[in-house]
């Protein structure tokens, strides 16, 4: 699925950078820009690792010890954290 997934998308934002290049010179386009559909894909995987993800990854800890439960959690987080400042560099 991802793969089909992944040509759909390159098919349907392949002019998104010439829309938003226009929008920005003042021209018409720009409501499917690459930015906005970036945040949709983004509120989508939060949706699904908080939902789907998370609670299977809480049946499957060891009753007694759930440290490796909350420093996977806590890896997770400080990787996004410094991939995104790394990025905004």
């Amino acid at each position: 699925a991802e793969p089909a997934g992944a040509f759909v998308s390159l098919v349907l934002l392949r002019g998104a950078d010439k829309r938003r290049d226009a929008d920005e010179s003042g021209q018409s386009g720009g409501e499917g820009s690459l930015e906005n559909v970036l945040s949709f894909v983004a509120g989508i995987m939060i949706t699904v690792s908080l939902l789907e993800l998370l609670p299977e990854a809480r049946r499957h800890v060891d009753k007694t010890c759930k440290k490796p439960y909350w420093l996977g959690i806590a890896v997770g987080f400080i990787v996004m954290v410094v991939t995104e400042l790394g990025m905004s560099v």
